[in-house]
């Protein structure tokens, strides 16, 4: 397979994995609440035409595929690490701990106004903050955040050019590491 065709199947991969999750934690929902058959129904083919739209829109998304730098997706464990400590530790909530790690991490690149470098942490930074906005009934443990996080940054790192101008990319990058984080976690506690 040549590279085009690498590219293009990690692409292709990468937005099944975004909608196939986002179409379990919804059916999930409307099970838990016991929703009919036909509820579940309609929310399977809204599923399916959203994941065609984002799928055929060539505004979204482009055919290359570039990766983002490892040395800047491997910040999103501070971001996450820094809000889980505001939000679990010192109480402060998680939109405050959010926000709060977004505003501080908005000031980095006045550090240096000529770094590239420096004016790529503050999305990172705050894609790892909602990675730390988790809610202490999923976990409230430093390893969890940390694993949630490195698997968020792997996401992150692989689609770059996924889901461009789409509002929410961060939010549903940090949602997948949490979700995968948690199911690792049980199936390891399966194993045990």
């Amino acid at each position: 397979m040549n590279a085009a065709g690498k590219n293009k199947l990690l692409r292709n991969g990468l937005i099944i994995c975004f909608f196939f999750v986002h179409f379990l934690f919804l059916t999930f929902i409307l099970v838990e609440n016991k929703a009919p058959v036909f509820i579940l129904s309609l929310v399977g083919i809204f599923t399916f035409f959203i994941f065609y739209a984002y799928y055929r829109s060539p505004f979204l998304h482009h055919h290359s595929m570039d990766f983002e730098s490892w040395s800047v997706v491997l910040w999103v464990p501070a971001g996450a690490l820094s809000a889980f400590v505001l939000n679990q530790k010192l109480g402060l909530g998680p939109i405050l701990a959010g926000s709060l790690v977004g505003v501080l991490a908005s000031f980095i690149p006045n550090i240096n106004k000529k770094s590239f470098y420096l004016s790529q942490l503050p999305s990172v930074l705050y894609c790892g903050a909602f990675v730390g906005m988790t809610s202490p009934t999923v976990s409230n443990d430093y390893t969890f955040i940390f694993l949630a996080s490195l698997i968020c940054a792997v996401f992150l790192m692989l689609s770059k050019n996924l889901l461009q101008g789409v509002g929410g990319k961060l939010g549903t990058l940090a949602f997948i590491g949490v979700v995968l984080a948690t199911l690792l976690y049980r199936l390891f506690n399966l194993w045990i």
